[in-house]
Parts: structure tokens; sequence; C-alpha cells
């Protein structure tokens, strides 16, 4: 005796329905780990600019800072005019920044001095050259320090005739902007010419 048994197969109706949601709900994750993706590279993007930036401003500074002591080194009128005290060159005297004020705010942080011509020596105006990428040139100002004895000698007996002639410096601040403009770093130093 031959049984033959059946089973009911399901309609094809049912299974491309479930099909569907399937695909749906794949096609959904996918969507969200591709947006989630393009977020992280726009955030990564951002970052590696403004690293460039900052880079950017702060190699712009460093170049001020060489500039000026060059500029210093060979006695160029722009950067050795302390009698006048304009254009960026200015005798150190704490109680009176320029512009005027009573407080004894140090001259590279006086608000409003950057970006005035009349303040600040530019980049371009000491070495007659320009950095590319960069928003705006870099701006210097440059103070005669009070002279200081020479190492083995005192201020004393340099007064009396004795001991090594004393030692000029220069305090150079250079402030540098990076390719954007809100990208900025200040740098200074002592120099001794």
């Amino acid at each position: 005796m031959n049984m033959h048994c059946t089973f009911p197969t399901p309609s094809a109706s049912k299974q491309t329905g479930f099909v569907l949601i399937v695909a749906l709900i794949l096609l959904l994750v996918l969507t969200v780990l591709g947006l989630a993706a393009a977020q992280s590279t726009s955030l990564q993007e951002r970052m590696a600019g403004n690293a460039r930036d900052r880079d950017l401003a702060f190699q712009a500074a460093e170049a001020g800072l060489r500039a000026a002591g060059s500029c210093l080194n060979s006695g160029i009128a722009i950067c050795n005019n302390f009698t006048a005290n304009a254009n960026g060159t200015y005798t150190f005297n704490p109680y009176s920044p320029v512009p005027p004020s009573t407080n004894l705010t140090p001259l590279w942080n006086v608000p409003n001095f950057w970006h005035n011509p009349a303040n600040v020596l530019s980049y371009q105006a000491i070495t007659g050259l320009s950095l590319p990428d960069v928003a705006a040139q870099p701006e210097i100002i440059i103070e005669q320090m009070p002279a200081v004895a020479a190492p083995g000698s005192n201020i004393g007996m340099q007064q009396f005739g004795g001991g090594s002639p004393s030692i000029q410096l220069f305090r150079i601040t250079s402030y540098g902007t990076g390719g954007d403009s809100s990208a900025v770093a200040m740098l200074q130093t002592t120099y001794q010419p």
C-alpha cells in the first residue's frame, strides 16, 4: 500500500511580502551606517583643516620673528627707527603703551593694537615678500629693551667705567594668521643682534 502525503506550500504572495520587509529593514540599516560614516568623515576633514590653519598661523608667526631678527641685524632703518617709535618699533616703557593707556597692559595686548599699520611692521615691508596660503601677512612689533649687563659684569661696574659693555636686547612679538582669519598665533622672543 502506497501512502502518499502532501504538505501545503506557502503561497507566493506571502513570501514576497516578507522579503520586501526584510529588504527595507536592511536598506534602513545600511542608510544609517552610511550617514554615520559620512558624518565622521566630515568631522575628520574639519579637524584636519583646523590643524592645517593652526600650523599655517604658527609658521607665519615664526617667519615674522625670523624676518624681524634679520632686519635688526642688517641695520635697515625700518627696523631700527626707535627714536620715532612708529610703525612697529618702540622703546620699552611698560607704563605707557601705544596707543596711550593708564593701565599696565603689555604693548602687544592693548585692545585694537594689531591690524593698525601705524602700530605694527608688516612682513611685506621688512622682506618685500608675501607668504602664500595665509589670510593675512604676519604683523610684527619690535621693542628696544633696557640694556643689560654682559655675562661676568654688572650695570654698576659699567656705569663707573669697569666691566664689559652692556648688551642691547630687543623683544620681538609676531602675530601670524593661518589660511582662515580665525586661526591666529602670537609668538614672542628676546633677540640680541
